[in-house]
């Protein structure tokens, strides 16, 4: 075979994943056919050899097996509306640093168009964010928050460190602490629609042909049919903010965790690097070795 052959990037593919199956047929065979496959252990075994990190062997598995971790957050299960509040909340197995912290930051910064930098001294004074992001740090708490332009919306991400784990939790409020109100029908909105659409239409109806109860019983269904589209404009309303809140919180904690698995890659490979000592062959001249020993000689003669 010819060593000095160079591969391409397919054929070293094709040549890695034949020697990862001959490497499994040896496991099973070791093993009397019980185990199929390679584990973990043995594949970072094999990528040590082929002189690959077998960090990545691990950061492999976890895409591999699509982030078990955040496929559970890919969900509005954690999404709670509550009387003044809609939250989302999750705990991960993360321990993000500063740096990851700012990012996180900045990535909310961009989605609602914003930065706490743009706060003035005026803001401050009197307590006026609109439109701003205000941040608030502790040693172990990071809470970021944004009021809309028409200060209608007030929107918190809180950030804790709690041991090994990690919250996010982010939640929305109205102004003056208005109820969202609950998913489905109100039928008390039936009420001051009959109030002011049946006397309407009663007024209506008399001033038209002289009789009053068309025009009541006109006021009545009106009230009746308009309902459903009120309530339906209500959720469809509900749910978009419930949405926005989920999506922020699922994102949130997906980019922490690649945000911390890469810079727990970097840190292992820079401390694998710091341990790495190059030796480095200084080779002598006989002339300049020769000279020195007929110096050492002299000066000893000297002596």
């Amino acid at each position: 075979m010819e060593s000095n052959r160079i591969y391409t990037e397919e054929e070293v593919a094709q040549l890695i994943r034949r020697a990862v199956e001959l490497e499994a047929t040896r496991s099973v065979s070791r093993d009397g056919g019980l185990n199929a496959g390679l584990t973990i252990s043995e594949l970072e075994q094999v990528a040590a050899d082929a002189g690959i990190d077998p960090e990545l062997i691990q950061r492999a598995a976890q895409e591999f097996e699509g982030y078990s971790g955040v496929r559970s957050i890919r969900s509005s299960n954690n999404t709670k509306i509550k009387r003044d509040e809609i939250v989302c909340e999750h705990w991960i197995n993360a321990v993000p640093d500063n740096k990851v912290l700012d990012d996180l930051i900045t990535e909310l910064n961009h989605r609602y168009g914003t930065s706490h930098e743009d706060v003035s001294w005026w803001n401050k004074l009197w307590d006026d964010y609109a439109g701003k992001a205000k941040i608030r740090r502790t040693p172990t708490t990071l809470e970021w928050q944004y009021m809309d332009e028409w200060q209608h919306y007030t929107t918190r991400v809180l950030f804790q460190k709690r041991g090994e784990k990690f919250r996010i939790r982010v939640s929305k409020r109205q102004r003056w602490g208005m109820n969202w109100g609950a998913e489905g029908y109100n039928y008390w909105l039936l009420i001051p629609l009959l109030a002011v659409l049946a006397p309407i239409g009663g007024v209506l109806s008399f001033s038209t042909i002289g009789f009053a109860w068309p025009g009541i019983i006109s006021g009545i269904l009106t009230s009746v049919l308009t309902l459903p589209v009120i309530n339906y404009i209500q959720t469809s309303r509900l749910n978009k903010h419930k949405s926005e809140v989920t999506d922020t919180a699922n994102d949130l904690a997906t980019l922490t965790l690649q945000l911390s698995d890469d810079t727990r890659i970097k840190e292992k490979q820079k401390a694998k690097e710091d341990k790495t000592i190059e030796i480095i062959e200084v080779r002598s001249d006989p002339e300049e070795e020769r000279h020195q020993n007929e110096s050492g000689r002299l000066r000893n003669n000297l002596r």
